[in-house]
């Protein structure tokens, strides 16, 4: 037993070999998946994307900032994330409901945004996560989490009706 473990006690088992898994539907590996794919799409369109996904709790899993993407697309990404997965939406619906007057301004939460370009994780049903990717327009954003979504392996139904609200949105 080393002196630290001796004083704070020892670290718990299900720590150490990796038992309490948050999630079998989304992980580092996965993730990582996403955000390659993701960033070719931006590549391909000639967008510089910064990428984030998050857990079913909202909790940051995998970031990406490619190369001089406007720094302000940090923690925007992050909060399209966040938002897709305590609202269970693509970012964009919460857009038009709020523009609507369907909600109160102090509905929203400092982390909760109407941006496009945040998307939840489901598979077969289940929210397991979300992505957020800020940097272009909204058609940029959204085609690029979409990219995320498909590599993922999760359903593309939710962002594909946003890209097809598009134009409720301008």
């Amino acid at each position: 037993m080393s002196e630290m473990e001796a004083k704070a006690g020892p670290v718990p088992d299900v720590w150490k070999d990796g038992y309490c898994r948050y999630s079998d539907g989304l992980n580092l590996d996965i993730a990582k998946v996403m955000l390659n794919a993701a960033e070719q799409e931006a590549i391909k369109q000639g967008l510089l994307m910064t990428i984030s996904i998050v857990d079913c709790g909202g909790n940051l899993l995998a970031f990406h900032r490619m190369d001089n993407a406007a720094l302000f697309s940090i923690q925007i990404s992050m909060d399209k994330a966040y938002t897709s997965v305590y609202g269970k939406l693509p970012t964009t619906r919460w857009y038009n409901t709020f523009k609507s007057g369907g909600l109160p301004s102090l509905f929203f939460h400092e982390r909760w945004t109407a941006i496009p370009g945040g998307a939840p994780l489901f598979k077969d049903g289940v929210l397991l996560g979300g992505i957020g990717v800020s940097g272009a327009t909204a058609y940029g954003d959204l085609s690029v989490a979409r990219a995320g979504l498909k590599a993922g392996n999760f359903e593309t139904g939710v962002i594909d009706s946003a890209l097809d609200s598009l134009n409720d949105f301008q």
